[in-house]
């Protein structure tokens, strides 16, 4: 396969809810360590939209006026020499993240940053992350292809697969592009019980025709599970 793999992971509720009070319930601490544990057991990339790395990994706010970008063209550039253990990757097409560090620590690793943008990313953008020598890739003129970034995150990172951590936006693009290979759910042993939560997978109200099948189940500490299904061939 020219391109990574994608296997969605995400922790879920029992209605598939991906957040909420569930998350931080005492008794459910069990399938929480396990999902991270065994993210970096299916990839050693952990791949998000841009508003799931906003919230958590790049909170910062760049002062980009002060980076000059004039000179740059939109075109792919990886650090001389790059290479890590695991990999942060953000889908991010305006180029909002904001990146204090050139690396997220999750799940007990550094994961170094890769950021997947369009060209609706300003310059001034690849200059502040050239400055903080986090590798981009431009996928696109104003909506990412998902596919190309697939192709360039195996081609320059040797990534025959990422682990595609949500949201549910994010989720729901690669699904309606024919690229999710496999979907991993740790689920949680509680109910959100909340209907304005977002599930696994956010097609804004369209039905995609790709159909999965069981693959294995495995029962987890705290009553919870995780559940596999890969592409039906």
């Amino acid at each position: 396969m020219e391109r990574a793999r994608v296997i969605v992971h995400m922790r879920v509720s029992i209605d598939g809810k991906i957040d909420g009070p569930f998350e931080q319930q005492e008794a459910a601490k069990p399938s929480s360590r396990y999902y991270s544990n065994e993210l970096f057991k299916l990839s050693p990339a952990n791949a998000n939209g841009i508003t799931t790395v906003k919230a958590y990994a790049a909170k910062g706010h760049p002062d980009l006026s002060q980076f000059d970008g004039s000179q740059l063209e939109y075109e792919d550039w990886v650090p001389q020499g790059f290479h890590a253990e695991t990999y942060d990757i953000s889908f991010d097409r305006h180029g909002r993240a904001g990146w204090e560090r050139n690396y997220f620590e999750y799940g007990g690793k550094k994961s170094r940053a890769i950021e997947v943008l369009t060209k609706q990313a300003s310059k001034a953008y690849l200059a502040f992350l050239r400055s903080m020598e986090i590798p981009y890739l431009i996928c696109g003129e104003r909506d990412l292809d998902l596919h190309e970034a697939l192709v360039k995150l195996k081609r320059y990172f040797g990534l025959d697969a990422i682990a595609l951590c949500g949201g549910a936006t994010i989720d729901g693009a690669f699904l309606q592009a024919g690229l999710v290979d496999e979907i991993s759910l740790v689920v949680a042993p509680f109910v959100s019980g909340d209907n304005a939560t977002q599930s696994s997978f956010n097609t804004l109200g369209k039905f995609t025709d790709e159909q999965f099948e069981f693959k294995s189940a495995t029962k987890l500490a705290d009553g919870g599970v995780h559940l596999i299904f890969t592409k039906h061939d």
